[in-house]
């Protein structure tokens, strides 16, 4: 049987299930583990272990797992960390094929808890056991019924089957998914907790769910990423297959990421270098947790599509106002109906006021006048998705304003319902019909704005022409962990950036001497790799209009820099023609924790960190997708002619962004590229100042 059959059917159709640590006493959650699978409907064998117990509940008990019948497909692992490893060893002797580990205390918990888990890795892997976990709340299968897990969620009656799979990095959220899944009318088909990630992973599980026939969309809840290039397959082969995945992931501020390195031992990475990682690979991400639910039929059996535009059909006007409010917030355009569409419904006799809000009004919210705005909204061209936006009714008389939709399923547009008041009835009734329900304006913008970014994956670019082998072999060669500015130049020529005319010196006789080569104005900067930071050291002198004002620049910046950083290095001095232009710009490459390889442009000079105004893709990036960014970057909108302004050379710019982002294929050699600022030109732009920090 191939690797990945035979972990599916281990994970998710055991023939038998070993409970270790499982007990009968109280409602703890050694005790309810067992319950649980009976109860929803488990047919395989249910084995207890636990060397204090002969019996839990109608089910001999074993003191280890080499002392029960086998064979073992799955055994939950719930007892305490410590004692884990040796329970792994018993395991691999009774050829279990896969472990649950439900037992904390392990990498999240710090250095100890990284040894214990290394040390039962490594009995794992020599047992050939994969191991689920640790620090996980287990697996479910809901056809046929294998519920491995101790979540307290689990006392519900009943567990509904469905197509919507579900992997989770939270443990106690896979719960949280059943409960408000099941109260919306949403059923799932396989549910896993995916905890530390130790071995069995999120791809893994991803390719899995793929295969499932069952499984219709993934939604995701992420900490992290840990392995970038397995989860970009995935998440290809899930989009050529029709399966979108939708994410929600924490990390976007500071206190979530450090909660995350605390919570799994994980880091959680640029958060603009995440958003692009999904983008560049069809993934949808969602904002509010709420989303993802909303999402389900939003884009269960759907491909992207390219007209952003919404009409927002409304039966309330506040209700239909703040869902304009939200989706315009949210960057998306809500949209009227075309004026011969609008002539047409008020022929028929029809109400409604036409606008960025399409308002049905209290007058005309009856079932004929509503189908047929909705009809002329789904026939338009000039919306790519309608929303639905009923009052009271879709509380007390959904059929006015709400399952007219049902006759619009199957339509390639996306649409669905924000229903305003609580409606949870009518939320079920449209669920069972898959029509997406949504609980907020807030949330009906998230998933609008969700689906409508979506887009197919893209392939990165290839290499281009230049000499990386070269370019590597000169970076290794250089002392240091840092590139001092002399040669960041040389590897950006190597690259064929355009640069500023610039000789270095290491006296102040010798730029006495070089001056005239350059010309008045110039620049003079430190050449070190103890500043990579010329400004703040005060490392650089600009607007040198003399010989004289040249050598007491010089002696200014040696003091400075004494002054800032007293066992700095010097290495010498740039001395550089005073280039003016349009506009600076940032271009940096960085290879990010968590999604590899990524380029950003932003507002350039010393103005480029204090405005979070800049655009991020996986690196490489084509010359095409360079201009992209550039026009993303709102500070760069002079430069794009904005109000008449002169428009600079952004062919030349993308030029320089798309040789920068070559350095993707010397991960090996390099972490860190930044070209600060580069000068716009109306023809042309140079690049005057860099820093590059080597793989470590």
């Amino acid at each position: 049987m191939p690797r990945k059959a035979s972990l599916a059917n281990a994970l998710f159709r055991p023939r038998s299930v070993a409970m270790i640590g499982a007990s009968d006493e109280g409602r703890r959650h050694h005790a309810m583990a067992p319950l649980y699978l009976e109860k929803h409907g488990y047919k395989g064998r249910i084995i207890p272990v636990n060397p204090k117990r002969k019996k839990v509940y109608n089910h001999k008990c074993y003191a280890n797992v080499s002392d029960a019948p086998g064979p073992i497909d799955h055994a939950l692992v719930m007892t305490p960390a410590r004692t884990v490893p040796a329970v792994i060893q018993d395991c691999a002797k009774a050829g279990v094929r896969v472990a649950t580990i439900f037992s904390a205390n392990f990498a999240e918990a710090g250095p100890d808890g990284i040894r214990l888990q290394d040390e039962m890795m490594q009995i794992a892997k020599e047992g050939n056991v994969r191991i689920v976990g640790p620090n996980c709340m287990g697996v479910y299968c809901m056809d046929p019924p294998a519920i491995i897990s101790p979540n307290r969620i689990m006392q519900i009656p009943k567990i509904e089957k469905g197509s919507i799979g579900v992997i989770s990095q939270s443990g106690s959220l896979t719960g949280t998914f059943v409960s408000r899944g099941q109260h919306r009318g949403l059923a799932f088909s396989k549910i896993v907790s995916i905890g530390n990630e130790c071995d069995v992973s999120v791809p893994e599980i991803t390719e899995i769910m793929i295969d499932d026939p069952k499984t219709k969309i993934i939604l995701m809840f992420l900490e992290t990423i840990r392995d970038y290039k397995a989860f970009a397959a995935a998440a290809q082969r899930a989009f050529s297959k029709n399966i979108p995945i939708v994410v929600y992931k924490i990390g976007r501020s500071e206190a979530a990421a450090e909660f995350t390195a605390s919570h799994t031992g994980a880091i959680a990475g640029t958060d603009s270098a995440v958003d692009a990682f999904f983008k560049q690979h069809g993934i949808i991400r969602v904002r509010h947790f709420e989303s993802l639910f909303e999402m389900t039929y939003l884009a269960m059996g759907r491909k992207p599509v390219k007209n952003k535009n919404i009409a927002v059909i409304a039966s309330t006007g506040g209700g239909g106002g703040m869902v304009v409010d939200n989706l315009g917030v949210n960057g998306l355009s809500p949209t009227p109906l075309p004026k011969d569409a609008e002539r047409r419904i008020f022929k028929a006799g029809g109400t409604f006021s036409n606008g960025p809000l399409i308002d049905v009004t209290l007058a005309g919210a009856y079932p004929k006048n509503v189908k047929q705005i909705l009809q002329e909204a789904f026939n338009a061209r000039n919306n790519g998705a309608v929303i639905m936006t009923p009052g009271s009714s879709a509380e007390f008389n959904p059929e006015r304003t709400v399952t007219p939709l049902k006759e619009f399923l199957g339509h390639d547009k996306p649409f669905g319902a924000a229903l305003i008041p609580e409606a949870a009835d009518t939320a079920r009734l449209m669920s069972s019909l898959k029509i997406p329900a949504f609980k907020s304006p807030e949330s009906c913008a998230d998933a609008m704005r969700g689906f409508l970014e979506w887009e197919a994956p893209r392939a990165l670019p290839k290499r281009t022409s230049a000499d990386l082998s070269r370019i590597s072999k000169a970076i290794k060669r250089t002392e240091g962990s840092v590139l001092n500015e002399k040669e960041c130049q040389r590897i950006f020529k190597m690259l064929g950036i355009s640069q500023v005319k610039s000789v270095f010196i290491t006296t102040a006789s010798q730029a006495l001497t070089k001056a005239k080569g350059i010309g008045f104005p110039l620049a003079i900067k430190v050449v070190s790799k103890d500043i990579p930071h010329k400004t703040e050291a005060g490392g650089i002198e600009l607007q040198i209009k003399s010989l004289s004002n040249l050598e007491a620049a010089i002696k200014r910046i040696k003091r400075n820099v004494h002054r800032a950083s007293p066992t700095a290095k010097i290495d010498g001095f740039l001395m550089q023609r005073m280039e003016t232009g349009l506009a600076e710009i940032l271009v940096g490459f960085r290879v990010d924790d968590i999604v590899g390889p990524t380029v950003v442009v932003s507002s350039g000079g010393i103005m480029s960190e204090i405005y979070n105004d800049a655009a991020v893709r996986l690196a490489p990036v084509t010359k095409k997708t360079a201009l992209e960014m550039i026009n993303e970057v709102k500070g760069l909108a002079p430069v794009r002619g904005y109000r008449g302004l002169p428009r600079g050379d952004l062919k030349a710019v993308a030029t320089i962004i798309h040789k920068l982002s070559q350095l993707a294929f010397l991960v090996d050699t390099i972490t860190d590229a930044e070209i600060n600022p580069v000068i716009i030109k109306k023809q042309g732009a140079v690049a005057v100042d860099g820093l590059i920090i080597k793989t470590r």
